[in-house]
């Protein structure tokens, strides 16, 4: 039977109604680790009486090497989430005066991971975060040892990333991470070869920004 040119819309409806659309992603849970690098950039505090160019955040720290765990949820080509870090740091040139040295970085915060292709084999995505941070120093001296800590905010991360799909589960692909943050207040411990412990603590005076880098790897599970 032939259609007469009434019946063309109808049969446009039907062919644009018929199931061809792509589904929609379910929303599942996801657990991600990272590790890599962290290379710090800028001042830990800003200019002082006694630090007329401020406290580079290098001399405290050169690098560190952070561990992380993220837990959250993929809605659609989202990740929304949250994370806990803990760096490994090596101590910078202000504190080669100490016979040992040691420095390490925690943080803690939240985050969305947006992917372009979340169904496709080569997964880029983008990144942004807020959170806190503590940067722990410790340096011992014939004279005893010296514990300090700087805390803030960290008030954005930006990251880019590709993920490798391994199966329907598991993402693993490489990372580089820009955060940037300032310190608002810190503490001093000093206990002398006798054991008296001596400790204080207040606001930053001289704030300043500082950013740290990392690049490293992310491996993901989605369940």
């Amino acid at each position: 039977m032939r259609m007469g040119l009434p019946g063309a819309p109808l049969l446009a409806l039907c062919l644009v109604a018929s199931p061809g659309a792509a589904e929609e992603l379910p929303t599942r849970f996801e657990a991600a680790v990272r590790g890599g690098v962290g290379i710090p950039i800028g001042n830990a505090t800003g200019e002082t009486s006694r630090t007329p160019s401020g406290t580079h955040l290098a001399d405290l720290v050169s690098w560190t090497v952070p561990f992380e765990l993220e837990l959250g949820a993929r809605i659609g080509p989202a990740f929304v989430g949250g994370y806990v870090s803990y760096a490994f740091g090596k101590a910078g040139s202000a504190l080669d005066t100490g016979t040992g040295r040691s420095a390490n970085n925690v943080r803690f915060g939240f985050e969305v991971l947006w992917h372009l292709g979340p169904d496709r084999p080569v997964d880029p995505w983008l990144g942004l975060g807020v959170g806190y941070e503590w940067l722990n120093l410790s340096v011992t001296t014939p004279d005893g040892t010296i514990t300090g800590t700087v805390r803030g905010f960290e008030w954005a991360n930006l990251q880019l990333g590709i993920d490798f799909l391994l199966g329907r589960s598991f993402r693993l692909g490489p990372f580089v991470r820009s955060r940037i943050g300032q310190y608002d207040t810190g503490s001093l411990g000093v206990i002398n070869p006798q054991g008296g412990e001596a400790t204080g603590s207040g606001d930053i005076q001289s704030k300043t920004i500082h950013t740290w880098i990392d690049v490293g790897l992310r491996f993901s599970f989605l369940l």
